[in-house]
C-alpha cells in the first residue's frame, strides 16, 4: 500500500514523499489539469467550432463586465468554496467531480486562462 496522508505512521512512510516523487506527481498533475481544462474549454466556449478560448469569458462584456474580472469572480467563488471546506472541514457538495482537489485544479485553469488573457491585452 503507497502511504497518503492519512496513513502515514512512521519514518518510513514519509520516505515515499521524496523529490523524485514530488517531480513524478507534479507532471502527473499537470498533464491531467492540461487535459481537463481543454476539455472544459470546448464546452464553456460553444464546441470545437469556436476558435477563441476566452469566448465564455468574453461574453462577460454583454453585462458590462470585463473578461478578466469576471475570471476574477469565478476564482472568488473557488476561494470562498476554500474556506467553507477550511471552517467546516467538509464541502456540503462533494459529489465526484466537485472535491477541494478539483477546486485547486480549477483555479489553475482559471489562473491559466488569466495569464492567456493578460498575453493577449499585450498586443
Amino acid at each position: 500500500m503507497k502511504p497518503n496522508p492519512d496513513n502515514i505512521t512512521n519514518e518510513t512512510d514519509v520516505v515515499y514523499y521524496d523529490k523524485a516523487w514530488w517531480d513524478e506527481f507534479r507532471r502527473e498533475e499537470v498533464e491531467a489539469i492540461l487535459k481537463l481544462t481543454s476539455n472544459k474549454n470546448s464546452d464553456y466556449t460553444g464546441g470545437n467550432q469556436c476558435d477563441n478560448p476566452f469566448a465564455n469569458f468574453d461574453g462577460s462584456e454583454d453585462f458590462g463586465v470585463e473578461p478578466l474580472v469576471g475570471l476574477s469572480i469565478r476564482m472568488a467563488d473557488k476561494f470562498q468554496r476554500l474556506k467553507a471546506f477550511c471552517r467546516d472541514g467538509k464541502l456540503s457538495v462533494n459529489d465526484r467531480g466537485d472535491t477541494t482537489r478539483d477546486i485547486f485544479r480549477d483555479l489553475i485553469g482559471y489562473s491559466l486562462i488569466a495569464i492567456g488573457m493578460l498575453e493577449r491585452y499585450k498586443k
